[in-house]
């Protein structure tokens, strides 16, 4: 009955651990370039015991979160330095801690005309950092970024976007603000318009289908109480138990 006991409680613990991905998930509906993650729970011999006493041993209940790295919709916003990748890759940007990888492409300019994130970071481009050069006639040139991330000012071009790809997508950690760091090198992908374009003046929004995780709240909260009723029951019968045990 108390091995039971502590088996309902494993069983709280995952529930509580997958509502708290889904309620990130939720919480990021409206990220740009977010990708949601999905929780798996993993079920080991004795793992109960050792999730309740905190004993070391060969079992667990473990709750992973696998990001889905699948494309989200693109929303047109007309904006010639909003820019989304269709199809794999990341944009490369350089931070404090190091090159970091993001699908938010909501870019703008710093004063000195650095391309930079909505975090002030800057977008790296093939050669480095891009600089936009005359950056007070600006909005008097055409600044065109075609499909394969070559940017251009009235026709000449001045850099091209540096855009990172992985074999193991799995191998990416999540840092917060839509952005990955890994230790594994990256690779280049094949940028033609094809199997990866990239497309100006648009931003891809997440992959969070809102129906599908309110769902999956309701199903965890679910087996969260069923799982509570389970202990408060065998609480009863135990204690129950425990009187007839003292007569």
């Amino acid at each position: 009955m108390i091995k039971a006991m502590y088996t309902a409680a494993a069983g709280m613990i995952s529930q509580s651990q997958k509502l708290e991905i889904v309620s990130n998930n939720l919480a990021n509906i409206n990220t740009t370039g977010f990708k949601k993650d999905n929780a798996f729970v993993e079920l080991m011999k004795d793992s109960a015991m050792t999730v309740i006493e905190g004993t070391e041993g060969t079992g667990g209940v473990f709750v992973k979160a696998a990001t889905d790295f699948s494309d989200g919709s693109l929303q047109q916003t007309n904006n010639r330095l909003d820019v989304a990748i269709q199809g794999r890759g990341f944009f490369a940007v350089e931070t404090p801690n190091g090159v970091r990888y993001t699908r938010n492409g909501n870019f703008m300019l710093g004063v000195d005309g650095t391309l930079v994130t909505n975090q002030g970071h800057p977008v790296l481009g093939q050669a480095g950092r891009i600089r936009i050069p005359d950056l007070h006639r600006l909005s008097s040139v055409d600044l065109t970024i075609d499909q394969t991330g070559e940017m251009t000012i009235d026709r000449r071009p001045i850099a091209r976007l540096r855009i990172a790809d992985f074999e193991d997508l799995t191998a990416l950690n999540k840092e917060g603000d839509s952005m990955y760091s890994t230790e594994v090198p990256e690779l280049a992908p094949v940028v033609d318009g094809k199997e990866t374009l990239i497309r100006q003046g648009y931003l891809e929004e997440s992959n969070v289908d809102g129906i599908e995780e309110m769902i999956q709240m309701i199903e965890i909260s679910r087996t969260f109480e069923t799982e509570q009723k389970s202990i408060q029951m065998q609480d009863g019968t135990l204690e129950k138990a425990m009187e007839l045990g003292r007569m």
